[in-house]
């Protein structure tokens, strides 16, 4: 009501909102409803359609989770080929109502998650047919098994995607040489080509708090490099670098130790800088420019022909964010390129409308 810029608003929450949903982290479920529905009363409809639509496809998942439960185990379907325990959760989101996450058309998966991915592509195609999926690894959580030499029993590392297959590449060895791998190996062995993402990834595993660090950062141009980083002890503390080069080297942290069972390794995220904040509000104007040029077409579809300052009042008055009358003269000159209206001669002040 008091704010002037509901499209930002609208931008910012409903990013906000899906990242709440979708780590299931949001404080309580019909708290976010009744936002939402004073939202819808105060906006309207078409302005919180898309996060309806997200609630939606929450408990859509549900049920489909609970109908796919009895497939995988042989309850409904006698050709089902496991009859193990569903091991895996699948959120099913609808394109158009959530934002836009980052693809790794590349990713490398283990036979394990491909078994899994198949399994559910089976169940889903087979029910609703004519449908697409397009997996977002990106938003995924696994929970990895991993043992340690100095503790007695597994620890359960709850990590994303990214991370899971970053750990796979240490199941068996350090590197071909038992040296350790460097970046591009493992960009090679996970087929994560998105250098940034995985840097920090890396970073995560292993120069994240004390209790996180399973992996053993190498810098290129240590003296002595696997004496110095043998042991996280304080008493052998060497400085290194928190960002990650070429030449560096990661190896297993056979030394980990915590006394948590499950242990959640949390991935860097990059934090919102300014430029990404600009890149929101710009996608914003983007759209703002085609709700100008509807209302200017709108308006002079219905009146004909209106002179400028009164076409500028009435755009005024539609328009439910505040834009200066720059932006409004300016989308009217692309209207009169792209023939949408004219001017009218001997009366320059006054347009057109044209059909």
């Amino acid at each position: 009501r008091h704010n002037q810029s509901k499209d930002v608003f609208e931008a910012f929450f409903k990013r906000d909102l899906a990242k709440r949903l979708l780590t299931g982290r949001s404080v309580s479920y019909d708290m976010e409803r009744s936002f939402l529905s004073k939202l819808k009363a105060e906006c309207g409809t078409a302005y919180t359609s898309k996060m309806e639509g997200m609630f939606k496809d929450m408990e859509m998942s549900r049920d489909i989770m609970s109908s796919y439960a009895a497939y995988a185990s042989g309850a409904t379907n006698a050709a089902s080929t496991s009859g193990k325990v569903v091991d895996m959760e699948v959120q099913v989101l609808t394109t158009g109502y959530w934002p836009v996450y980052p693809k790794y058309p590349n990713i490398i998966l283990p036979s394990e998650l491909l078994l899994q991915r198949e399994r559910f592509e089976s169940y889903y195609n087979e029910k609703y047919q004519g449908r697409r999926i397009a997996w977002q690894y990106s938003l995924g959580h696994c929970i990895v098994k991993a043992s340690f030499p100095k503790e007695k029993a597994p620890k359960e590392l709850n990590v994303n995607v990214c991370q899971t297959l970053v750990l796979l590449c240490f199941q068996y060895e350090d590197g071909s040489d038992g040296r350790g791998l460097k970046l591009d190996d493992i960009m090679k062995k996970t087929g994560i080509d998105d250098r940034g993402e995985l840097e920090r990834v890396l970073q995560s595993l292993s120069l994240g708090r004390d209790g996180t660090r399973v992996l053993k950062k190498i810098d290129y141009d240590s003296d002595d490099a696997p004496v110095a980083n043998a042991s996280d002890s304080p008493k052998k503390k060497q400085k290194i670098r928190r960002n990650i080069g070429e030449h560096d080297r990661f190896l297993f942290n056979s030394s980990f130790t915590n006394n948590q069972r499950r242990i959640r390794i949390t991935n860097i995220t990059m934090k919102e800088t300014v430029k990404e904040r600009a890149k929101t509000h710009e996608a914003v104007s983007s759209d703002r420019l085609y709700l100008i040029d509807a209302a200017v077409v709108r308006i002079m579809k219905a009146r004909k022909t209106l002179d400028h300052r009164a076409l500028m009042g009435e755009v005024m008055t539609q328009l439910k964010f505040p834009a200066s009358s720059s932006d409004i003269k300016k989308r009217i000159e692309t209207l009169i390129e792209r023939e949408y209206m004219e001017r009218i001669e001997g009366d320059r002040s006054k347009y057109k409308y044209l059909a």
